[in-house]
């Protein structure tokens, strides 16, 4: 303080030091302020890095799952360890860790390729699920067992309705209010689930019911008519099959069935449909 005052004296400043005191304080006030400011922009940048780095992990994990999901089509999911790689005729080929290979055909069909280089046909889907040789399952996507109108044998369904390929050789349909039609294709018999709970069983061999009565009638040229009493559905079997169906809803459906080939052998394959489009 000594010197100070002295250095204040020696330069004539004695009288300016109360204002350069304040000045000096205003610096540090200054500085203080702009420390502050700064420490607080650093937490900032580091909270919005922090933000940031999360949704990028998010969106990584986001595109993950979509390219997981994309990659397996038409499967939910494939073994840790899957290769795939499309085909150039529109066909996926799936490489298990195993050795095996699976391929998907682009009309839906399957052929597993064992490490012996043997190909086998996979057998279509049962519940979703298709079964490999060795007995490995893979669940298919929605979009995969959607089968179109015409492959399940179904005319007049209205458009938003897709069948399913439930097992070999039979497709489910449920209509809007609740009524579930299963075609049997090899057996060509039709099986009404009606939402009452009772049954209705129809084919050129076969009429009946489950818990209502369904009443047959012969008719010119071996064709055959049909009505359920409780349901109200009615319809005709032509002697090929072929039944017209009435539903008591109002809808009008004709279903055919594969016609058995020379050899014996049905013409159904019930093959997988994977990218189907509505039929006008």
């Amino acid at each position: 303080m000594a010197i100070a005052q002295a250095l204040f004296e020696w330069f004539g400043l004695d009288q300016e030091r109360p204002h350069l005191e304040r000045m000096a304080d205003d610096l540090s006030t200054i500085r203080t302020i702009m420390e502050q400011s700064w420490h607080a922009t650093e937490q900032l940048q580091q909270e919005a890095q922090r933000v940031l780095a999360l949704h990028e992990q998010s969106a990584g994990e986001y595109l993950r799952r979509l390219d997981d999901d994309a990659d397996a089509h038409p499967f939910q999911s494939v073994p840790a360890g899957t290769t795939i790689r499309d085909l150039p005729d529109g066909g996926r080929l799936f490489s298990f860790s195993d050795g095996v290979l699976l391929r998907v055909l682009p009309d839906g069909e399957m052929v597993s390729v064992g490490e012996d280089g043997a190909a086998i046909p996979v057998p279509p889907s049962r519940a979703g699920k298709v079964t490999l040789p060795g007995g490995r399952e893979l669940s298919l996507v929605s979009d995969a067992i959607t089968v179109t109108h015409e492959s399940c044998g179904i005319e007049g369904l209205p458009h938003d309705v897709e069948p399913t390929l439930a097992a070999d050789g039979r497709y489910t349909v449920t209509l809007a209010d609740g009524t579930r039609l299963d075609v049997l294709r090899r057996e060509k018999l039709i099986v009404i689930a009606n939402p009452t709970g009772t049954v209705n069983i129809v084919g050129i061999g076969r009429i009946e019911g489950v818990g209502e009565e369904v009443q047959a009638r012969s008719i010119s040229g071996g064709s055959k008519s049909f009505r359920a009493m409780e349901s109200g559905h009615a319809g005709m079997i032509e002697v090929d099959g072929t039944i017209h169906l009435s539903l008591a809803s109002g809808l009008d459906l004709a279903i055919h069935f594969p016609q058995d080939s020379s050899d014996g052998s049905n013409t159904d394959t019930g093959a997988v449909c994977f990218d189907c489009q509505e039929h006008e």
